[in-house]
């Protein structure tokens, strides 16, 4: 019986395979890539949700640290994509450079290190703030080099052409640093 089952549900595929419909189902299972980006993003987002929520601080002031710490992510990566992934592992991140859109297979457990001493330093407001720009930082990303048409063109063209120029365009996010420092690709 049971290889009768597999035997009608593999003439059902076979039937459907190579149509939109099946094209459409098979997309929607996760890679490794995928789930590695969009499960630290919901993490992430889950955080930060949970730390607003459970805040004591008054909402202004809650608003006020929650876009610090957005201001604040913008900076980090920037300089940790610069000085940290640029010249002190600059092995590893040229991998990254030379073969874009190849498989992500680890999380980057370091940061969550840097999230907690963030909290435990800054609040859970600020923490708030740094976690939900972290996550847009996984969506951007991702989109870069896998469904450019999610972002802002510009935004594609600024991390893309630090691919090509790896000395320039630093900002995963944002170019306003990259501008700050006169990193940005003219």
């Amino acid at each position: 019986m049971r290889t009768a089952s597999n035997s009608a549900v593999n003439e059902m595929c076979a039937g459907i395979r190579g149509t939109w419909l099946w094209n459409q189902t098979v997309s929607l299972v996760p890679t490794r890539t995928v789930a590695i980006y969009f499960g630290e993003l919901i993490f992430a987002t889950s955080v930060a949700i949970v730390l607003l929520a459970t805040s004591a601080l008054r909402p202004s002031i809650i608003m006020l640290l929650f876009g610090c710490g957005l201001a604040a992510w913008t900076l980090a990566e920037y300089i940790v994509h610069r000085f940290v992934l640029h010249v002190i592992a600059p092995v590893r991140h040229g991998i990254h450079h030379a073969h874009p859109k190849d498989a992500i297979d680890k999380v980057f457990w370091q940061i969550w290190i840097a999230f907690v001493v963030a909290y435990v330093t800054m609040g859970g407001a600020v923490l708030a703030g740094g976690l939900v720009a972290y996550a847009f930082y996984l969506f951007a990303h991702y989109s870069a080099h896998h469904k450019p048409a999610l972002l802002p063109p510009s935004l594609v063209k600024h991390h893309l052409d630090h691919h090509r120029f790896s000395n320039r365009n630093f900002g995963v996010t944002t170019s306003f640093w990259d501008r700050i420092f006169g990193t940005m690709l003219r």
